[in-house]
């Protein structure tokens, strides 16, 4: 849904409008609905109260912290009383949820999964990549329509070739290179080509067309596959078969941390580097330069004039605004290289219980 959603998504704005986004999930969650109502069986189950204390801390610092980073920049960080008393209650929330959760058995999220090696390193891991991914699919939008000024369809359509990369990849990772490596290699190797992929993208520039665009997306995709099977194979394969419901909820949770962090912080990289690059790249520009008049006299402008002081200005916006898209991009992969570690203290399948193992992709 994260790689092919974007394709979709424009194809909906493109032949209705932008509403009809927010309205695609309507039939599908009708046809699931209708899938499983046939299959749902009725079993025995016991009540377990619901820690509602432990759930409202979890709620305040995940939500003080996604607002202190989505409203970081436009209100000065620290200098903006209202984001030190989200950064306070985000900080102070968090250690009585910690705390009060290392000694509660019935905390909302059970912390003793965390003592295991394995799916700890793979919960980090996933926060990282979770980062990585979204911080680019994020980005990539603003990149290409905002920028580059693509079309809104093929800016979807720059998405398709990543899809199809990811999902060819996780059905040969899961039915062939599953069975021949230790899966902790594949999961190193899908950091890793995710990692170049995105490092790919912070090569382009403004005269980059559609196939420049796409093919970091396809290498990309396939590092996504390379990781997604295996890692869910490492994480869960010593968690005991009664826990694994707690286990995927928060291996879930960690994924979708992961993605809300990685956005807000490519989001203030894009804007604190576009202001950087602006302000480095305008002390080089002025009237008097050679360049400059090489540039603005065959297109008819003085470059003492005001148009051509505006045409200028717009030159220099543009590629402080690519520049600063390339640190983004080189943020990210960057990111996924700094996630290679954690496969060092996962355990080997052989080494641990499988019994409990199971995919969570």
């Amino acid at each position: 849904a994260p790689i092919l959603g974007p394709t979709l998504g424009a194809i909906l704005t493109e032949a209705f409008s932008w509403r009809a986004v927010f309205y695609v999930n309507v039939p599908v969650a009708a046809f699931a609905l209708m899938m499983m109502a046939g299959e749902l069986k009725r079993e025995d189950t016991r009540h377990v109260p619901i820690d509602w204390t432990g759930l409202v801390l979890m709620m305040l610092a995940i939500g003080a912290l996604q607002f202190m980073l989505d409203q970081g920049e436009s209100r000065d960080w620290l200098n903006s009383r209202l984001i030190v008393t989200a950064a306070t209650l985000s900080i102070c929330a968090t250690i009585l949820f910690v705390a009060r959760g290392w000694r509660l058995p019935t905390n909302i999220i059970n912390f003793a999964l965390l003592r295991d090696r394995s799916f700890a390193s793979a919960n980090l891991a996933m926060i990282g990549f979770g980062l990585a991914m979204y911080g680019t699919i994020a980005m990539l939008p603003l990149f290409v329509q905002g920028l580059l000024k693509y079309p809104v369809l093929t800016s979807g359509y720059l998405f398709a070739p990543r899809g199809v990369a990811a999902g060819f990849s996780m059905v040969f990772t899961g039915s062939v290179l599953m069975n021949r490596f230790d899966p902790r290699l594949l999961v190193a190797a899908g950091l890793v080509v995710t990692g170049v992929g995105n490092l790919m993208w912070s090569e382009l520039n403004l005269s980059a067309d559609f196939w420049d665009l796409a093919m970091p997306g396809v290498v990309a995709g396939l590092g996504t596959g390379l990781f997604f099977v295996p890692m869910s194979t490492v994480a869960f394969q010593s968690i005991d078969t009664q826990h694994q419901d707690e286990a995927s909820g928060i291996y879930g949770v960690m994924r979708s941390l992961g993605s809300s962090i990685g956005i807000a912080i490519v989001g203030w990289q894009l804007v604190r580097s576009t202001q950087m690059h602006w302000n480095l790249l305008i002390g080089h520009v002025t009237p008097f330069k050679p360049a400059v008049s090489a540039f603005l006299s065959p297109l008819g402008f003085d470059p003492s004039s005001s148009k051509g002081a505006a045409l200028l200005a717009a030159q220099v916006a543009a590629q402080a605004q690519m520049l600063a898209f390339r640190d983004v991009f080189r943020l990210t992969g960057i990111i996924a290289f700094l996630m290679l570690p954690l496969v060092l203290l996962m355990r080997r399948p052989s080494d641990t219980v499988k019994s409990g193992a199971a995919t969570h992709v």
